[in-house]
């Protein structure tokens, strides 16, 4: 089967997802162990699932996400403050990962960056808790590009098939 991702990093994050998750909709949250995927650590990124309100905070960032970005978003919330107008999109598709639990494969052009014809791939997956709720977001981004390359006009995103 051919990898739906540009980047081969992405498809193997999300193959250690997939089994760790076993039999259940998501992985638990203690089920990832950051030294299986050592290789992976400098594209990954930790985002915390808030309830009662909805929201979400920046748990952790890759190095090679800082190093692109040129920021470290590390402790921050998702919000207007470093996303801008592009605050609300990103907030929901977050939700849908928490929502559904079920990943997400993204396209997204960075219109809330600084270099906004730059576009990014990247791959939103839900580890859960304890009592079976999805409490962090496992987000694998790479592969930058210009977003002309993809003919990406904003953010596309859909549901990867588990």
């Amino acid at each position: 089967m051919e990898s739906p991702f540009m980047d081969a990093r992405l498809a193997r994050l999300f193959s250690y997802w997939r089994g760790k998750r076993g039999n259940r909709p998501a992985p638990a949250r203690h089920n990832i162990e950051p030294s299986e995927i050592a290789p992976l650590l400098p594209i990954v990124h930790l985002i915390d699932v808030h309830e009662d309100p909805l929201a979400f905070r920046h748990r952790l960032v890759g190095t090679e996400l800082v190093e692109k970005l040129g920021r470290d978003v590390t402790g921050k919330w998702v919000d207007e403050e470093i996303y801008g107008c592009m605050a609300q999109q990103i907030f929901d598709g977050l939700a849908a990962v928490a929502w559904e639990v079920r990943p997400y494969r993204r396209l997204a052009r960075l219109d809330w960056f600084t270099r906004p014809w730059l576009a990014m791939e990247a791959l939103e997956m839900p580890l859960l808790d304890d009592e079976g709720r999805v409490s962090t977001i496992l987000r694998g981004a790479s592969h930058f590009t210009v977003g002309a390359d993809w003919g990406v006009a904003g953010r596309m995103s859909w549901p990867v098939a588990v």
